[in-house]
């Protein structure tokens, strides 16, 4: 089954609804197990959307390296470097307003690839992987995110499925697709610190 723009909403609409419920200081906590705090891991996100829909939106998409943008230097040392930066000053409506709009441009650009290809390091790929790329980064992050705030969280089941066989198509499978996805990217007590990646590649 493919993974589509839909599938990619729908994730982010969950996400946004468990991120609504943390305080504005909150995000300033270090998330689960990374060197980011949250407010760096939502940045990071942010980032995430918006890059990948500059590679599937132009009449040319790139093939041998990402979107010639210019990273800032990290706002502080070990930090993320981070584009599409959110301003904490605006606290957690204006973090999910930023989310909400990368998201959105991803889903559309997704959703009017007509059979585009853009480039990754993990593999040249097209709309659909792209929109698996985008559902694990929102579904992952937001476990790291809301893990370490101690608000539960899962991303729906027959979504994380269809991801595991685009992105990860060799990954154990159980009767728990979410608990397999974590799994997959190294977020489960026995996968923790192990390398992982996927395969973005057309298949």
């Amino acid at each position: 089954m493919t993974v589509t723009a839909r599938d990619l909403r729908s994730v982010v609409d969950g996400v946004l609804e468990r991120f609504a419920l943390l305080p504005d200081e909150a995000w300033d906590h270090p998330a689960l197990e990374l060197d980011w705090t949250c407010r760096e891991t939502a940045g990071h996100l942010v980032d995430d959307f918006a890059g990948y829909a500059l590679q599937l939106s132009g009449t040319c998409p790139p093939q041998e390296d990402y979107v010639e943008l210019l990273e800032p230097p990290p706002q502080r040392a070990g930090g993320p470097r981070i584009i599409f930066c959110p301003d904490p000053a605006a606290g957690t409506p204006g973090l999910i307003r930023c989310l909400d709009a990368a998201a959105g441009l991803l889903c559309a650009v997704v959703a009017a690839a007509d059979g585009k290809r853009g480039y990754h390091p993990m593999g040249i790929s097209d709309a659909e992987g792209f929109a698996a790329m985008g559902i694990v980064e929102a579904a992952v992050h937001a476990f790291d995110i809301l893990a370490a705030q101690q608000v539960p969280y899962a991303a729906d089941g027959e979504v994380c499925a269809k991801v595991l066989d685009r992105l990860f198509p060799q990954a154990g499978r159980t009767a728990d697709a979410w608990q397999d996805l974590l799994r997959s990217c190294g977020r489960t007590p026995d996968t923790r610190g192990a390398a992982w990646r996927w395969d973005s590649s057309v298949r």
